[in-house]
């Protein structure tokens, strides 16, 4: 059986774009298997699409291969790659998107936005050989007749070298990151989910080994942590906070939306008091 094939979009789901990309890649490999991560990024939104890829790539068998679209300069100078890594083939638009899991295999390199080399083990390619390109291209839906066809071609066994020529950077977009001063801890919600979770970047690394006094997220403070989404002795209708499954702290409101009642979403500032120690 091929390897699966992983759709991360911006692209929504009363559209028929995700379909269409299906259709080329079911055109080209019949036997394909293809899992749609998410289509629900917000539009546009690079950063969102990276941390999602980062945090899930680790639950998909060695060898996926992930097709990521969110892609604003389609059609522009911006180059479509493929990137291999030991375990995982990631296709798609040179803007940053992969950021997020290439960070994973080095963390903290490299720390500002610009062209950097490749990070060790990993091989990037510019996909400029129209031969497993569908025809005619078109300039904005490169999803379809660029990523979707050269996804499905390396599925059956084409070798990356076939695909484009190898490359000596990428554009690298790191995630933002929490800063802590003092017994602080400045964090943002990377994204709100469809529950209305606001999930930060503060990770369950940054506050090991420390007591939490206080969250604080748009006026509104949160006391302690909480285990689950419905502890149990606790008032119904307050905000919560918790480690979620992806690894990261959330702001939740059970039963509710806690991006409705706070009004926030992506870019929210967040900030945790610890206990002087």
């Amino acid at each position: 059986m091929p390897p699966l094939i992983v759709l991360t979009t911006d692209f929504g789901a009363s559209d028929p774009y995700v379909g269409l990309m299906k259709g080329v890649i079911l055109g080209i490999s019949s036997q394909a298997v293809i899992i749609d991560l998410t289509h629900q990024v917000m539009p546009q939104n690079i950063l969102q699409a990276s941390f999602l890829l980062a945090s899930s790539y680790p639950y998909f068998p060695q060898g996926t291969i992930h097709v990521a679209v969110v892609d604003p300069g389609v059609g522009t100078s911006r180059r479509p790659i493929l990137v291999t890594t030991p375990d995982i083939a990631l296709i798609g638009p040179d803007n940053g998107i992969f950021s997020g899991v290439l960070e994973r295999l080095a963390p903290g390199y490299p720390s500002a936005p610009g062209r950097y080399a490749p990070l060790p083990g990993c091989q990037a390619y510019h996909l400029n050989n129209p031969d497993y390109w569908r025809q005619p291209v078109s300039n904005t839906f490169h999803g379809r007749d660029i990523f979707a066809p050269v996804a499905a071609h390396l599925s059956l066994g084409v070798a990356p070298h076939a695909l484009g020529q190898p490359v000596e950077e990428l554009f690298w977009l790191p995630l933002p990151k929490p800063l802590r001063t003092g017994n602080t801890i400045q964090g943002q919600a990377l994204y709100a989910d469809h529950f209305g979770n606001l999930i930060t970047n503060i990770s369950a690394q940054d506050l090991a080994g420390v007591e939490v006094r206080c969250i604080e997220v748009k006026g509104h403070r949160i006391y302690d942590l909480s285990r689950t989404f419905q502890d149990e002795g606790r008032p119904p209708g307050q905000l919560i906070a918790l480690m979620g499954s992806h690894g990261y702290l959330e702001i939740a409101l059970p039963g509710g939306s806690a991006a409705e009642l706070l009004g926030a979403g992506t870019g929210e500032a967040v900030r945790v008091t610890l206990a002087d120690g």
